[in-house]
This record gives C-alpha cells, sequence and structure tokens, in this order.
C-alpha cells in the first residue's frame, strides 16, 4: 500500500478525529460531524451537543476536505448542496433559497455565525489523522449573510486580486451581498 492510499485509508476510518482538525481544541469533542453524498444527502455521523457540525472528508481522493459550521447556519450549505446536484446554477442558487425562505419551506439564521475549513493533499495529514504539515490551507470565515464588504469595513477579495491558492493574512469578503457573504480569515502557515 502505498502512503497516500494508507494515510487516505487512516483519514476514512478515523473521521472524528480528522473531520474536527479546523476547529480551535475546545471545539472538537462536541462538534456533531456528518457525511455529504455527491448528491446533498446528508448522514449523520457522530451527534454532539455543541453548536458546530463538521463535514468530514470524503475518503476516495486525495484531497483533504473538511468544513465546520455553525449548526443554525448549516442547513444552508446543505440546501446550496442539494440544489447543485439538481442541477441549479449557482447563479440561481441564492434567489431560489430566498424565495423558500419567503414561503417559509427553508429556514436559516440571518445572523453572524462561524466557520472553520482545512484544505490540502492528503499526505498534509499526520501518520495517525489527527494534525497536519504546512501544506495545508486553514481559515476561518464569520458568515453574515447578505452583508456587503462596505457595510461591514472591509474589501473584497477582488479588490485584493485574490485567485485560489492565495492567502492573505488580512480579513476580506466573500460574496458580498449574498447569502454566502463571509468575512474571511486565513490562518498563518506553521
Amino acid at each position: 500500500m502505498s502512503a497516500l492510499a494508507f494515510i487516505a485509508a487512516l483519514a476514512s476510518s478515523a473521521p472524528f478525529a480528522s473531520a474536527t482538525l479546523p476547529l480551535p481544541p475546545e471545539l472538537r469533542e462536541s462538534a456533531s460531524i456528518v457525511s455529504l453524498d455527491s448528491e446533498g444527502n446528508v448522514t449523520a455521523l457522530r451527534s454532539g451537543d455543541g453548536k458546530m457540525v463538521c463535514i468530514a472528508d470524503r475518503p476516495d481522493d486525495v484531497t483533504f476536505d473538511v468544513r465546520c459550521y455553525h449548526r443554525d447556519f448549516i442547513p444552508y450549505l446543505y440546501r446550496v448542496r442539494r440544489l447543485s446536484a439538481e442541477g441549479i446554477s449557482r447563479a440561481d442558487i441564492d434567489a431560489r433559497i430566498e424565495q423558500e425562505m419567503e414561503a417559509g419551506t427553508f429556514h436559516m439564521t440571518m445572523r453572524p455565525t462561524a466557520g472553520y475549513r482545512m484544505l490540502g493533499p492528503i499526505t498534509a495529514l499526520t501518520k495517525d489523522g489527527t494534525a497536519w504539515t504546512d501544506e495545508m490551507w486553514r481559515w476561518q470565515s464569520i458568515h453574515i449573510p447578505n452583508a456587503t464588504a462596505e457595510d461591514l469595513g472591509f474589501v473584497t477579495e477582488e479588490d485584493l486580486g485574490l485567485v485560489t491558492g492565495d492567502e492573505a493574512l488580512m480579513p476580506y469578503v466573500m460574496a458580498s451581498g449574498d447569502l454566502w457573504s463571509h468575512v474571511m480569515i486565513n490562518s498563518p502557515p506553521e
């Protein structure tokens, strides 16, 4: 078995340890953990009594990607995944969700909530799947639905000229004015 296959197998066999890695240590034990399939279906892996819900890494690829969101905000992400799987374009998803909110068929928080994410090659995990190397990108976000960068007093990712892989070490707003609007806070490399 290659080192890559070994680490991928380890991460998939111990999803609780690896799924909560983006969170501060104080929030890991109480977090719920779920998996999402390609259709946006949610499977509970662990029920926690905390406010954070982590989406476990998909075990069958070479990328480690785990995200944790506040339990009152994660319904938005679930709905986005489901609508994407149904073929709704990204440009139309927020409008559809806002219609569902107005009709009372979908509910999500509109108050600020936290998000945490880690993304990188599966080989950036340590052998036991509980720590990472400096190849892993880590960031936090504060989700504030419909907030604009101007209202919050931040610049946008466009203002900074960011492209995938850039890591600004100053906060900025992504998706300004959308339901997905959030302040990004990148962690410096270890």
